[in-house]
């Protein structure tokens, strides 16, 4: 069993045992988006300013998700934390390594609900 399949097994056993989620599906938001059929070196993070900065996800150590607190990601040099709301289907794609981009918000959110990045911040760990 590789890497994706173990972590597509455990992903299934923490849900319950049935999966919605298709790691081979494109999926675009205003926040974020995926690739198709093969993984991107970097995370592209978009931030409010204009500013970009690019991460490789070989650099990547840990990803975690609490539906409160947001995501976050550890990676060799940096702490990424994502927060906002409904940042579950952004987290099952970032555990595929195949989330393209992230952009935090920009004020166009006039949802009450749905997938929101309110922001995005990079710190030393």
């Amino acid at each position: 069993m590789d890497f994706r399949q173990r972590l597509e097994q455990s992903r299934v056993q923490l849900v319950g045992g049935t999966s919605e989620f298709d790691p081979d599906e494109h999926f675009t938001s205003l926040y974020f988006a995926t690739e198709r059929g093969s993984n991107p070196l970097c995370l592209d993070l978009r931030l409010p300013d204009g500013s970009r900065k690019a991460v490789p996800y070989s650099y990547f150590t840990e990803i975690n998700f609490d539906a409160d607190a947001g995501i976050e990601i550890l990676t060799t040099q940096k702490r990424i934390s994502v927060t906002g709301r409904n940042l579950k289907a952004l987290y099952e794609h970032l555990i595929t390594y195949r989330v393209r981009y992230v952009q935090a918000n920009i004020g166009n959110d006039t949802e009450e609900d749905g997938l929101f990045v309110e922001e995005i911040r990079i710190s030393e760990p």
